[in-house]
């Protein structure tokens, strides 16, 4: 069987460690990859993750943190690509905005999501998520691949 490579959204491998997540279903598809599977996390969500943290009290910060250094034990930092998955991020956004017919500034929530995306792309990666935005880029681009973990 082929080795599959995944790339996590950020909230993924917040469901992933933490242990009080009702998105149980995550640990169990990762109980299910095959040894050669590889997963993948952007540095970019890294940054977002540990952005989040910061709202948290420190109690609970520590908690969710051990959790995130436990599940990143299976993973790999993803660096960005500027050069290809750039690209292909212009591509998602101005197609994303021609369709959607959103304005500039709702469009920068997107922002994260579309990297992600772009880069799954840039490197063949299933893209991990539970972001509706997700299904939407998927309907546009026939090379984003996607699975959803949390039904």
């Amino acid at each position: 069987m082929m080795e599959k490579m995944f790339l996590w959204d950020t909230d993924i491998v917040s469901y992933a460690g933490d242990d009080l997540s009702p998105y149980y279903t995550v640990i169990w598809n990762l109980k299910r990859l095959s040894p050669k599977d590889k997963i993948y996390l952007s540095d970019l969500s890294v940054y977002e993750y540990k952005a989040g943290l910061y709202l948290l009290g420190d109690q609970e910060r520590g908690r969710i943190l051990k959790g995130f250094n436990e599940i990143m034990q299976y993973l790999s930092i993803l660096p960005l690509n500027p050069d290809k998955g750039g690209t292909i991020f212009g591509e998602i956004r101005s197609e994303y905005q021609r369709r959607i017919g959103i304005n500039d500034n709702a469009l920068k929530k997107h922002t994260i999501d579309m990297i992600l995306a772009s880069e799954a792309i840039c490197h063949d990666m299933i893209l991990v998520y539970n972001d509706k935005i997700y299904q939407k880029i998927a309907q546009m681009r026939s090379d984003f691949k996607i699975e959803k973990w949390t039904d």
